[in-house]
């Protein structure tokens, strides 16, 4: 059973990076039906606690860094939903360079539609990409942090 856990936080850390994959939530969903299918001999119920707190943490700040880092850089709101609908557009056609290349071209499109001029409308599209990166970083964090406690605990 800690292999198939395992497999499926790898997966949860895989998704911390590609959008519509789920990331923490999967690590922290395979720590706690761990626990459940245990009875929690290995990993007690306040550890669960723990890890749930980092991943709902992780949600707020993976929501918050784009929008703040497109906000900080000065996208409006069709910035910001147009980073959104390039982000998912090109991870669908290029993978991971897609979704970097989409956000900021979302954004960028998004600006100019808006009114916005084009060097303002480029500040707002990298905005837009450092909130992403600034995102992933502390939800890798947070993943491998969970993923390693849960592995000093269980084994």
């Amino acid at each position: 059973m800690f292999v198939i856990v395992i497999i499926f936080m790898i997966i949860g850390l895989i998704g911390v990076f590609i959008p519509g994959l789920p990331g923490n939530g999967l690590i922290f969903l395979s720590t706690l039906g761990y626990g459940l299918l245990t009875k929690f001999e290995k990993i007690s119920m306040s550890m669960i606690i723990f890890f749930g707190i980092l991943t709902m943490l992780a949600f707020l700040f993976d929501y918050a860094a784009s929008i703040l880092g497109a906000k900080k850089f000065g996208a409006t709101k069709a910035g910001i939903i147009g980073g959104v609908l390039g982000g998912l557009s090109g991870i669908l056609v290029f993978s991971l360079p897609g979704l970097l290349i989409g956000q900021f071209l979302g954004t960028l499109i998004g600006e100019l539609y808006y009114g916005k001029a084009l060097n303002v409308s480029i500040k707002s599209g990298f905005g837009t990409i450092i909130g992403y990166v600034l995102g992933v970083i502390v939800n890798t964090t947070i993943g491998l942090t969970i993923i390693g406690l849960f592995i000093l605990k269980v084994k």
